[in-house]
C-alpha cells in the first residue's frame, strides 16, 4: 500500500487539487447564481416601489391640479349667484380687449341692473332680495349661447355681460332678449309672485391703442343710466366714441 502511495502520490494529489477546485468552481457557481437571483429580486422589488411611487405622485399630482382648479373656480365665482365676480371680471375684460386691439375684432359689453332692486329688500326682506338676484343670475345665464360670452356679477343688484368679436347690432339684439326674458319671468315664493325688470346699458367697440377697460365700462354705465331714466325695463346702446371717452377723461390743463 504505501509502495503504491509512492508510485501514485502526484497522481492522488493532482486528483484532490482537481476536486477541490471543481468543488470551489461549483461553490462559485452557486454563490453567483444567488446572488444573481437576489440582485433580480432587488431589481424587481425596486421597480415595483418606483411604480408604486410613480403612480403615487400621479395621484397627488392630479389632487393637487384637482385643489388648485377647485380653489382658482373660488376665487373667481360668486358665493350667492354661482356665475363669474367681479375679479374675474376685470381680468377678463382686460384680456378680451387686448384680444380686440390685436385681431381688430369688435368687443361687446352690456351691464344690467335689477329695477327698484331696494324694494325687495325693503318689502320682502334680504332672503327674498337673495333670492330675486340669483334667477335674474340663472335667467341671464341661459341667455348666452355661446361659451365665449361670460355673465359676471359686477356687484350688488349690477351684472356685466363680456360680449368678444360682437359688434353693436348683436350686443343689442342679446341685449332686449334678455330684457323680455327677465321681463316675462315670475318668481314665486312662498306666497308671493314676483315680477322683474331690468335695465341695460350697451356698448361695443374695436379697442384702439389708447383704450382701456374702464372706457368700456364708462360707456356701458352711461347708456344704462340713460335707460334708467327713461323710466327703466330698458335698453339703450352708448352713442359714445373713444374719442369722446377719451376727452371727457382728459384733465383741463388750465384748471
Amino acid at each position: 500500500m504505501m509502495q503504491w502511495l509512492q508510485l501514485n502520490w502526484q497522481q492522488l494529489l493532482i486528483g484532490f487539487t482537481c476536486g477541490a477546485v471543481l468543488t470551489a468552481l461549483l461553490a462559485w457557481l452557486l454563490f453567483y447564481l444567488q446572488q444573481k437571483k437576489w440582485q433580480l429580486n432587488v431589481a424587481d422589488q425596486l421597480e415595483d416601489s418606483i411604480q408604486q411611487r410613480t403612480l403615487e405622485l400621479q395621484i397627488t399630482l392630479t389632487e393637487l391640479a384637482d385643489k388648485n382648479k377647485q380653489l382658482e373656480q373660488q376665487s373667481t365665482r360668486d358665493a350667492l349667484t354661482g356665475v363669474r365676480n367681479r375679479a374675474f371680471f376685470d381680468q377678463k375684460l382686460s384680456a378680451e380687449l387686448k384680444r380686440s386691439r390685436r385681431e381688430r375684432s369688435t368687443l361687446g359689453l352690456l351691464m344690467i341692473d335689477i329695477d327698484h332692486f331696494k324694494a325687495f329688500n325693503d318689502n320682502h326682506g334680504h332672503l327674498v332680495g337673495d333670492l330675486v338676484i340669483k334667477e335674474v343670475a340663472k335667467c341671464l345665464q341661459q341667455e348666452l349661447k355661446r361659451s365665449t360670452d361670460h355673465l359676471c356679477r359686477y356687484g350688488g343688484e349690477e351684472f356685466a355681460i363680456i360680449l368678444p368679436n360682437t359688434d353693436k347690432e348683436g350686443a343689442m339684439v342679446l341685449a332686449e332678449q334678455v330684457r323680455l326674458c327677465l321681463a316675462n319671468h315670475r318668481i314665486q315664493h312662498e306666497e308671493l309672485e314676483l315680477s322683474i325688470s331690468v335695465s341695460i346699458g350697451c356698448y361695443a367697440a374695436v379697442a384702439e391703442i389708447h383704450s382701456v377697460s374702464a372706457d368700456y365700462i364708462q360707456a356701458a354705465d352711461t347708456a344704462l343710466y340713460q335707460a334708467k331714466n327713461e323710466g327703466r325695463n330698458k335698453v339703450v346702446c352708448s352713442a359714445l366714441s373713444h374719442s369722446v371717452i377719451t376727452e371727457q377723461e382728459t384733465p383741463d390743463e388750465s384748471v
